[in-house]
Order: structure tokens, then C-alpha cells, then sequence
């Protein structure tokens, strides 16, 4: 499971990346077709408004927020059942020894 979660962020990371650089270009295109006389940020603003750039701008930070958030999620959920794994072992191991030791101390009782 946290595989596919894993990968599933990078897909969304991806996929952000590529639209947002897609609707930068698109802005970067637009912006000489017109006279500004704002400054900048108001003019990457006006032609956001112009070509309706608004929900694919914010869905590819949000498509790249969600990836991150996925592929850590996975990442330490991995990290996390390895470990649970590891402890599980080392407790079998442990009951093991602590019977046999048991095991040994009635027999020398009797």
C-alpha cells in the first residue's frame, strides 16, 4: 500500500510540475501582446485574469502540494512497518529464549 501511495505522490508531483511550467509559458506568451503599464506582479495577475489561468495555476500547486504530501506519507509509513517488523522479530526471539530458560528451570526444580 504505501508503495502505490508513494507513487501516486510522484505522479501528482509530476503532474504539477509539468502544469504549472505549462501555465508559466502560457503567461510568458501572453505577456508581450499586451502594453502593461502595472508593475509585474499585477501584470502576471491581469493576464492570469484575461486567459481564465486561475484553476489550472492553483490545481498544479495544489496537485504538487498533495505529491509531496503523499510520497513522505509513504515514505515514513515504509520506514514505519519495517521497524514494526524488526520489533516483531526481536520479541519472537525474545519469547523464545525467556520458554527455553523456563523450560530449563523446571527441570531443575524437579
Amino acid at each position: 500500500m504505501s508503495k502505490k501511495l508513494q507513487s501516486f505522490g510522484f505522479v501528482l508531483l509530476v503532474s504539477g510540475t509539468v502544469l504549472f511550467g505549462i501555465m508559466h509559458l502560457a503567461i510568458a506568451l501572453y505577456i508581450p501582446d499586451r502594453v502593461y503599464t502595472a508593475t509585474p506582479p499585477s501584470a502576471f495577475v491581469t493576464v492570469l485574469n484575461e486567459i481564465y489561468g486561475w484553476v489550472p495555476y492553483m490545481l498544479s500547486i495544489v496537485f504538487m502540494v498533495a505529491g509531496v504530501f503523499f510520497s513522505i506519507y509513504g515514505f515514513i509509513n515504509k520506514s514505519l512497518q519495517k521497524q514494526v517488523e524488526e520489533i516483531k522479530g526481536r520479541d519472537r526471539q525474545w519469547q523464545q529464549e525467556v520458554s527455553k530458560d523456563l523450560k530449563d528451570e523446571d527441570k531443575d526444580v524437579q
